[in-house]
């Protein structure tokens, strides 16, 4: 194969890392999001008057809140990825996305092993002062009843401290392009949407047990793509020449 950093492989594994941002956040909500956004998600319907009968009323309350949610991850994703073409912009490119890549490969294993419960990284991100203040903050904002309250609740959401998106951002930052990195993003809130649509209304709820399972593969494939941020890296820098899947080349 070509170099990893020339234009079609780039845009290859662009793409590739969108389909797993996608999967880490469909993963992340039947485990982790359940967790720490489901109550949320419950008080938001509640506030809004959620009963039996008036669920099909409040479907477009719940579709315009994660709207505005995903929007907030494009958005960051976005930023991320100009912050990265600013990076690139300063020095030798493939030198840059090389540190890139490693940053973003580290911040990640520490992120797939935080959500194994292996390293507190949950505590320290989503438990702290700063975390709690912002999350009381937005909790008195349930109740609001206009379209436009709605989307900017979920727009606010999506700047709650959260391991999973602080995971997904630094995927973002090596995306080759801005839109790659918002599109990386928003494809980790679409992700996420099933599953907290259905807790919204109040469909049942996985066990622990489940939640755990999910909790775990969502891991995995935090830390697959860390390592292969640290695998391209690697290559980039020159200590990997070439990596095979059998005899088959990777990069």
């Amino acid at each position: 194969m070509g170099d990893c950093c020339g234009a079609v492989p780039e845009v290859g594994a662009a793409l590739l890392t969108l389909w797993a941002a996608f999967g880490i956040g469909l993963t992340t909500s039947l485990g982790h999001c359940i967790g720490m956004c489901g109550p949320i998600i419950t008080t938001f319907s509640l506030a809004q008057g959620r009963t039996d009968r008036q669920l099909s009323s409040l479907l477009p309350a719940l579709i315009v809140y994660h709207l505005g949610r995903v929007n907030s991850y494009a958005i960051i994703g976005l930023v991320l990825g100009l912050i990265a073409s600013a990076a690139q912009a300063t020095g030798p490119t493939p030198l840059v996305r090389g540190w890139l890549f490693l940053i973003a490969g580290l911040f990640m294993l520490m992120m797939g092993l935080g959500l194994l419960g292996w390293l507190p990284t949950a505590r320290f991100l989503e438990s702290n002062a700063l975390g709690r203040m912002i999350a009381e903050k937005f909790l008195g904002l349930l109740g609001t009843s206009s379209l436009m309250g709605r989307y900017l609740l979920g727009l606010a959401n999506g700047f709650l401290p959260c391991g999973p998106v602080y995971a997904v951002a630094a995927v973002a930052l090596t995306a080759p392009t801005p839109l790659h990195g918002a599109g990386t993003m928003g494809m980790f809130g679409l992700g996420t949407i099933p599953v907290l649509l259905f807790i919204g209304l109040g469909v049942g709820r996985l066990t622990p047990t489940l939640q755990r399972r999910f909790n775990i593969l969502a891991a995995i494939l935090v830390l697959i793509v860390g390592l292969e941020f640290l695998f391209r890296a690697g290559k980039i820098f020159g200590f990997i020449k070439t990596i095979l899947w059998g005899f088959l080349p990777v990069w």
